[in-house]
């Protein structure tokens, strides 16, 4: 949504759909090999939703080896002019 917030881990609340546009410009070299998000539940009330769940992923910066990841996420939806769009997205990830 225009509103949308995005809380990433260690980091301050980001708003707006620009400035979450540009949270997800990765930087040069930078590039996510496999990005999975598994939902646990999705509830749905009237025109606000929710899921939670696991995401994984594999990143590679330049020539490194690529590095694995895990973590846990909460979105909140809500139904904008019959499309759901995410207006909020919390994320941390997990330690192995």
């Amino acid at each position: 949504t225009t509103d949308a917030s995005i809380f990433p881990p260690g980091a301050e609340i980001i708003s707006g759909r620009e400035a979450i546009r540009e949270r997800w410009i990765l930087p040069e070299g930078r590039r996510v090999l496999e990005h999975t998000i598994e939902p646990l539940s999705i509830t749905v009330d009237g025109d606000t939703a929710y899921d939670h769940g696991h995401y994984s992923g594999i990143s590679q910066n330049g020539d490194q080896d690529p590095v694995s990841w895990k973590g846990k996420y909460v979105i909140v939806w809500k139904k904008v002019d019959g499309n759901w769009l995410m207006y909020l997205d919390i994320w941390n990830g997990i330690n192995e």
